[in-house]
């Protein structure tokens, strides 16, 4: 099996959860599996304990993002470079290194952008949220590195 067909799981997983993780007053997916995903992402915004202040700056720092001639175009690319590689999949082609190179660059443009976004929004935050936002983090940061042991250890373990 070739590297670029691994590459495809692995990167929608990731752009998955990271979409998902943007959305702070989007509703549950109705998937079950995401169900324990939401359930940590809704708690955060909670435990923030946001005033009313500040979640319409937030609500508007987020439609100004929307809105964002520059932030559209870095979606559309990586969409389109996302749609590039499922149509290879859904052929049965190999995925050309330069599809999926064009995917690789767009998620990470799609990256930056969402974190200056999240830096936006943390402005907003008093210290004690600010403190509490970075627990949560550290806590995403933690699973992350445990999934990434668990798949990268002894097949078996």
């Amino acid at each position: 099996m070739k590297w670029q067909n691994l590459a495809l799981p692995i990167v929608t997983a990731i752009t998955v959860a990271s979409l998902q993780a943007q959305t702070p007053d989007a509703s549950p997916s109705a998937s079950p599996g995401l169900k324990h995903h939401w359930a940590h992402r809704g708690w955060m915004w909670r435990k923030l304990n946001l005033t009313d202040a500040q979640k319409q700056q937030i609500r508007t720092i987020r439609q100004n993002n929307r809105k964002n001639p520059a932030f559209r175009s870095t979606l559309a690319a990586y969409l389109q470079a996302k749609q590039k590689v499922l149509a290879d999949v859904k052929a049965n082609q190999p995925v050309p290194p330069q599809d999926s190179s064009a995917l690789g660059a767009a998620e990470a443009q799609l990256a930056v952008a969402r974190a200056q976004q999240q830096n936006e929004i943390k402005a907003v935050l008093t210290p004690e949220q600010l403190q509490t936002w970075n627990e949560f983090q550290a806590k995403r940061e933690s699973f992350l590195q445990r999934r990434i042991e668990k798949l990268t250890s002894q097949p078996g373990s």
